[in-house]
């Protein structure tokens, strides 16, 4: 029975998570116009991006919105566009899933995806999430270690 309704919890979060990211093509071209309206964020973002020449890729989002990013110049997208939504949603769900224990365990301080190519970063800020990117040979928990030590908003 307790296994029955979190299931059918895990289902109504995900079906929310689903229904608020879902992204058209009028809606992403809004974001990226938002995105250059946001110097102060994408500056932190160029900041964070020199701290290590393994960073790829970091974003911003916050109200579960890309707010800056910014990639290295050496650095193509390994991503089409629609892949690129598809990994935004995929971080939202995870998310979603990391909030369902935040009164037993704690709040997530950040989350590690590792694949062949890259490793995929999301840290949990009070007022949103920093995603990352970085070459799969690079050290994560210096990277990580690195960007607490900033003494900046982001």
């Amino acid at each position: 029975m307790i296994f029955i309704a979190q299931n059918n919890y895990l289902e109504y979060k995900l079906k929310k998570v689903h229904s608020e990211w879902k992204i058209d093509r009028e809606a992403s071209n809004k974001i990226y116009l938002d995105l250059l309206s946001s110097k102060d964020t994408k500056k932190g973002c160029k900041k964070i991006l020199s701290l290590d020449e393994s960073i790829r890729f970091v974003g911003r989002i916050k109200e579960r919105k890309i707010t800056a990013f910014v990639r290295r110049d050496d650095s193509e997208s390994l991503l089409d566009d629609e892949m690129s939504n598809m990994a935004h949603y995929q971080i939202s769900v995870k998310v979603s899933v990391e909030e369902m224990f935040d009164r037993s365990l704690g709040k997530t301080n950040w989350m590690i995806t590792s694949k062949e190519l890259v490793k995929l970063i999301t840290l949990f800020l009070d007022d949103g999430l920093l995603i990352l990117s970085m070459d799969s040979e690079g050290d994560h928990g210096k990277v990580i270690q690195k960007i607490r030590t900033l003494n900046m908003e982001i």
